[in-house]
This record gives C-alpha cells, sequence and structure tokens, in this order.
C-alpha cells in the first residue's frame, strides 16, 4: 500500500490548490486538478501509458509483454477509447459507459468495444474499458493503458485524449525503428516529459535492421530525444520475432526496477511531480495578482485600459486566423483528392485479381452469385480503402502543423503584447496558460456500393441460365471495381478533407475561447485585489499556502 502520509500531502496539496483557483477563478488548471484528484483514487496503482503513432507496434508490444493476442490490431484506426490492463484474481473485462454504466463482457468481444470496426466513432459510448488478468502477477501495482490515438497527428489531441494525457503515471513511447522520431513523436515526447518522471522510449519492430544499423537509430534517436526535450532518455529497443526475448526481459527489467518494484516510491515521485506542476502554475497567476495589489492605483488603471485596447484588438487577430484557415482548407481539399487518387490503379488491380480468384468459387443462380459479388466486394473495399485511409496522416499531417504553428503564432502573439504590458506596468514577467490545439480523428472509411446492376436483373435469375451468360456476368463485375474504386477513393478524400476542415476550423474557435479567458483572468486578477487591503492579505496568505506546498517557492512571494 502507498504510504498514508503520501496520500495526505497530496490530497491536502490538491484541496487547498482548488480552493485557490476557485477562489481566484482561475480556470485554465482544471485537467491539471482533476488528474492530481484521479492519483488518490487509483489505490496508488501507476498507470503505465504505452503512447505512440498508429501502427508505431504499440499493441503488439503489449500483445507480446502480457503473452497473448489480447489487445486487438485492427487495420483501422481505433476510437477514443482507453483501454487498461492489469492484474485481476480472474480474467475479466469490466466496460465503463459514458453515462456511468458498468458491465462485464468476455475478453473475447473486447475488439467490439474499442476498435473502429467494432464500435465506429464510439457510437457504444464507452468511457474506459478495463481488463483484468491473472497472467500480469509481476506487475503487482501496474496498470498498461493502451491508448488510442494519443500521439497521432490527428487524434491525440481529442478531448478524450486531451484530458486523459494528465493521468499519465509512467509512459512508453513507442517509435518504430524504421521511421525514427517524426515531429510528431518530438511533440509527443515533450508532452509526455512534462506529465511524469518516468517515461523510455521504445524502438519498436528491431528486427528490420541489422545490429550495427541499430546501434546508430539508438544513438540518433537518444540525442534528437534529449535535444528537443532536455531529458536523458532511456532507449529499449523491442521486437516479439523469435530471437529478440532479450529485447522484451529488458523492458520487463525497466518496469520492475523503476515502477512495479519500487511501487511507493514510483507512485510519491510521480504524485509530488503532478502536484508541484499544478502548484507551480497557480503560483504564476497568483504573483500577477499580487504585484497588481501591490502597484500604485495608476499603475493598475493603466494596466487595465490597455487590457481593454487588447480586448479591443481580438476581433481583428481573429479575423487573420480565420482567413488563413478558409485558405488552408483550399489547399487540403485539392491536395487530399490528388493523393488519395493516386491509389486508384494499385487497388483496382488487386481487387481484380482478387476477384477473379474469387469468382470460380461462386455457384449458383444470378441471384446468389450476385449476393455473392456484393459481399466480396463490400468486405474487400472496406479493407481496401481502411488501409488506404491510412495514409491520410502522412499525406496531409503537414498540412495541420501548419495550421496549428501559425494560430498558436497568431495566440501567442497576442498574449506577448499583454506581457508587455504586464512586465511595464508591474515589472514581472508572465507567460500565461498554454495554448493546445484540438485535433479530431476522423471516423473509418464510409464504403458505399451502388447496386451491381442498373436494373433488377437479379430478380429474374429463374429466367437467366447461368451457364450460358456466366462470362458475361463475369465481365460486369469486373468492369465494376474501378468505377467503385475511384467513387471511394474520392469519398475518403472527401472525408479527411473534411475532418481536416473541421481540425481547422476548430483551430479559430479555440483561440477565439481561449483568448477570452485568459483575458478575462487577467483582467480579474489585476482589476479585483486593489480594492481592499483585505484583498492584499489574502493574495499573501495564499501564495504563502503554496510555499508551503513547494519548497522551492521564493520566500519572498509570500
Amino acid at each position: 500500500m502507498i504510504t498514508d502520509d503520501a496520500k495526505g500531502w497530496v490530497a491536502d496539496a490538491v484541496d487547498r490548490v482548488g480552493v485557490l483557483c476557485r477562489r481566484f477563478r482561475v480556470e485554465s488548471l482544471a485537467p491539471q486538478l482533476a488528474a492530481c484528484e484521479e492519483l488518490l483514487l487509483d489505490g496508488g496503482v501507476v498507470d503505465v501509458a504505452v503512447l505512440g503513432q498508429f501502427k508505431a507496434g504499440k499493441s503488439s508490444f503489449l500483445n507480446g509483454l502480457i503473452g497473448g493476442a489480447v489487445v486487438p490490431v485492427d487495420v483501422l484506426p481505433s476510437t477514443a477509447v482507453v483501454t487498461r490492463i492489469g492484474r485481476g484474481p480472474r480474467e475479466r473485462v469490466l466496460v465503463h459507459g459514458l453515462a456511468g454504466d458498468t458491465f462485464e463482457i468476455p475478453l473475447a468481444r473486447l475488439a467490439e468495444f474499442v476498435t473502429e470496426r467494432g464500435n465506429p466513432s464510439n457510437e457504444k459510448r464507452v468511457s474506459v474499458v478495463d481488463v483484468e488478468l491473472p497472467a500480469l502477477a509481476a506487475y503487482e501495482g501496474i496498470r498498461f493503458v493502451d491508448t488510442p490515438g494519443l500521439g497521432s497527428a490527428f487524434a491525440h489531441n481529442t478531448k478524450v485524449s486531451k484530458d486523459w494525457m494528465p493521468r499519465v503515471g509512467a509512459a512508453l513511447v513507442a517509435v518504430s525503428v524504421n521511421h525514427p522520431l517524426s515531429e510528431d513523436d518530438l511533440l509527443l515526447l515533450s508532452d509526455v516529459s512534462s506529465q511524469t518522471p518516468e517515461a523510455a522510449i521504445l524502438l519498436t519492430k528491431a528486427d528490420l535492421v541489422s545490429g550495427e544499423e541499430l546501434a546508430s537509430v539508438i544513438d540518433f534517436t537518444r540525442s534528437q530525444a534529449t535535444s528537443r526535450t532536455g531529458k536523458e532518455w532511456r532507449i529499449l529497443p523491442v521486437s516479439n520475432r523469435p530471437g529478440f526475448e532479450g529485447t522484451r526481459a529488458e523492458v520487463e527489467e525497466f518496469l520492475r526496477e523503476r515502477i512495479s518494484g519500487r511501487r511507493k516510491e514510483a507512485y510519491e515521485a510521480i504524485a509530488r511531480h503532478k502536484v508541484l506542476g499544478l502548484v507551480a502554475s497557480c503560483r504564476e497567476y497568483l504573483l500577477l495578482a499580487q504585484r497588481a495589489a501591490a502597484a500604485a492605483g495608476a499603475a493598475r488603471e493603466e494596466l487595465l485600459a490597455a487590457l481593454a485596447r487588447e480586448r479591443g484588438d481580438i476581433g481583428p487577430v481573429l479575423g487573420e486566423i480565420r482567413f488563413y484557415c478558409r485558405n488552408l482548407k483550399a489547399e487540403v481539399r485539392t491536395a487530399a483528392d490528388e493523393r488519395f487518387h493516386a491509389y486508384h490503379r494499385e487497388v483496382a488491380a488487386r481487387l481484380t485479381g482478387d476477384l477473379l480468384r474469387a469468382m470460380p468459387e461462386w455457384k449458383g443462380n444470378l441471384a446468389r452469385v450476385t449476393r455473392a459479388f456484393e459481399a466480396w466486394l463490400a468486405d474487400g473495399m472496406m479493407e481496401e480503402m481502411g488501409a488506404v485511409s491510412l495514409h491520410g496522416e502522412a499525406h496531409l499531417a503537414g498540412f495541420l502543423f501548419k495550421a496549428r504553428a501559425s494560430v498558436s503564432r497568431s495566440v501567442r502573439a497576442f498574449q506577448d503584447r499583454l506581457a508587455k504590458e504586464i512586465e511595464r506596468a508591474f515589472g514581472i514577467r508572465f507567460a500565461g496558460a498554454s495554448f493546445d490545439a484540438q485535433v479530431e480523428e476522423p471516423s473509418h472509411p464510409d464504403v458505399r456500393l451502388s447496386p451491381t446492376f442498373d436494373t433488377h436483373f437479379e430478380l429474374l435469375w429463374f429466367l437467366i441460365p447461368m451457364p450460358v451468360f456466366r462470362p458475361l456476368v463475369r465481365r460486369h463485375f469486373l468492369r465494376r471495381i474501378p468505377w467503385e474504386v475511384e467513387k471511394n477513393l474520392s469519398r475518403v478524400a472527401a472525408q479527411w478533407a473534411d475532418a481536416m476542415g473541421g481540425v481547422i476550423d476548430g483551430l479559430a474557435r479555440d483561440a477565439s475561447e481561449f483568448l477570452e479567458k485568459e483575458l478575462a483572468t487577467i483582467e480579474g486578477l489585476v482589476g479585483a485585489p486593489g480594492a481592499s487591503a483585505s484583498g492584499v492579505e489574502e493574495i499573501r496568505a495564499a501564495l504563502a499556502e503554496l510555499a508551503s506546498l513547494s519548497p522551492g517557492s521564493h520566500a519572498e512571494d509570500a
């Protein structure tokens, strides 16, 4: 069990910071508060998140570690459903619904609730799924967390994933050896390093390179990760292939050494890391309020007037953002159409070959053969479009980075103007909250097929002798393939373009909400404290309270 002292310190610190945030209306720290509160509810269990790009080998790694095919490995992206896997006295799966309901299912049905194929767009309204396995007895106190989409250019900032990220206890970031450290991976490493002190990089698919090449990739990965995050990373190469059992043993040793074997220490270190981060964030806002309270009335009024002017400038800033976003959306639609239709020849050829092999097995009258063809085409087209759709990130992520970078620069420029006004008035540096772009993931391809015949010939099957007409029917089926591929590629391209358009529009909305909230918070902190001596004392007492929770705080703040 985790020590009562550790739990008591976390509970007390979170409660006190929560009271201060509500008292001074610092709303942007709500996700951090919720994450710290959840630590107390988990009974000291450390969530070890396995993160990384889709197809980086996360699910395969987990299955290898568990010793069985537990986590679904699907051709289509997963939904935003978090799956937690830990030790239990018996094998069972608990599905927790968004409405608060919980029910048990067999392990064999897990894919029905956590994959896009089984639960498209999370239509079953699942919040989280807990898998309990006796086989994980060696990892007492650890709960592995499969976070579908986290780290993906289009999914790691969905609301579910983004709200969950602060709850990371420890993390294993999966990076494929044949695509080491993309810009997305580096962003994810930065996020992870700010959330937990216990993290390592899984270099998956280590069997794809020679030993000498692997050593070079490890050195490159470590150098790039350290350069971006300022943190030394442990690199763990892994592979489930025969002959690479030693790599899995190294990961198991890391988990036992850093987490399971020192469960109490790991929990307390993680809890302290999160709580002190929360304290530091709250302190920055209260320092602004303290300086405002101590400043001369004229300085405070001058700053409030400057803030009012900046509020008037929000409209033009957002207008520029919307104009940029409209132009970028047009570029995305053109690029999606061109890049997805480039797969037409390849997909049509593959389906044609499959059809030629399948048709000899279809026996019976025209109606029966037509039904067999339509069922085959539906399955084949879904699989092909699902595979093609996976390339959407590679094709279009650059546009997302452009949008996110441009909007973030505009927001940051506005915040920097606020910071300059604050520094001019009070002589302090103020960074403010970080603006995070929210990104949505498109659902699986919406494959639709047209009727096989323009008229209902199959209803007249008893009038059509198949031995005579089979070659004609065969040619008709074959001619349909290129047209169906063209139509569904257009649909997938449109879905990606629409999804990207929604993301880009969402950035403008998020920027507006963020700037309004940040400006209102600053105006409230600057304007309220100077009203009375009791207000000044209240802020001083609040900073002293934060200082008691964070030994590194400056004494003079209180």
